[in-house]
């Protein structure tokens, strides 16, 4: 077994210890501090795959590029990492709408949101992304796909297919390094002459094996 494999291995089965642990050990209403005590659960108890704070802090980057009054669209929530660092970056106006097939993730994540105290900045939708991209409506400044690798390029499709995005939207796509096999994702959004794409080398959250984020800005309909 390789390395990543085994670290992949040790992912935590059960997301609702995460935000048993939030609850225990973080400070209510502090986004920041809800975060850190993730970082330590995935330290410290068991491995955790989300975003984490080295790429966490690369994504932020982002923020620098869209209104402070963003809405934004996750594609795979686990146990609400992200949502609550993106949330937490809003201004007034903002929102985040996360989708996450795992019943159990769902809870998971809406509760560390709302520990955070950022439950009205923030929709947790449960449901597989092949049935729940179809029902979303508006377009979304920043889109961020954190969940099943294969499916990255399907949904992003069907995200256009939607007209969910609009000339400028960013497209940020995790786990994007070698060990993922993101060959047709990256070739996808590379080629098809609708996006601008930049890839940053990272390392896997938790860890020092090789990652990447693709970073893609969407031109528009119709520029391929």
């Amino acid at each position: 077994m390789t390395e990543f494999a085994d670290l992949v291995q040790r992912i935590e089965p059960h997301p609702r210890n995460v935000s048993h642990y939030v609850a225990k050990h973080a400070r209510r209403g502090d986004p920041a501090d809800v975060l850190a005590t993730m970082d330590r659960y995935a330290r410290e108890e068991r491995f955790l795959m989300n975003i984490g704070p080295d790429k966490g802090a690369l994504v932020e980057e982002v923020f620098d590029r869209i209104p402070s009054d963003a809405r934004i669209l996750e594609v795979g929530a686990y146990c609400g990492y992200s949502a609550v660092l993106f949330a937490s970056k809003l201004g007034g106006g903002g929102s985040l709408v996360s989708l996450e097939v795992g019943e159990e993730s769902v809870e998971a994540a809406r509760a560390n949101v709302a520990f955070a105290g950022l439950s009205d900045r923030v929709e947790i939708l449960l449901g597989a992304s092949g049935d729940s991209i179809p029902m979303l409506s508006g377009t979304f400044d920043l889109v961020f796909l954190d969940h099943w690798k294969d499916l990255y390029k399907a949904d992003l499709q069907a995200i256009e297919a939607k007209g969910l995005l609009k000339p400028g939207s960013l497209v940020v796509a995790d786990n994007v390094g070698e060990s993922f096999n993101p060959t047709a994702y990256l070739e996808y959004v590379r080629t098809c002459g609708r996006f601008d794409s930049e890839h940053r080398e990272s390392t896997i959250e938790y860890h020092t094996l090789p990652d990447a984020v693709e970073i893609s800005v969407y031109r528009g309909p119709g520029t391929a």
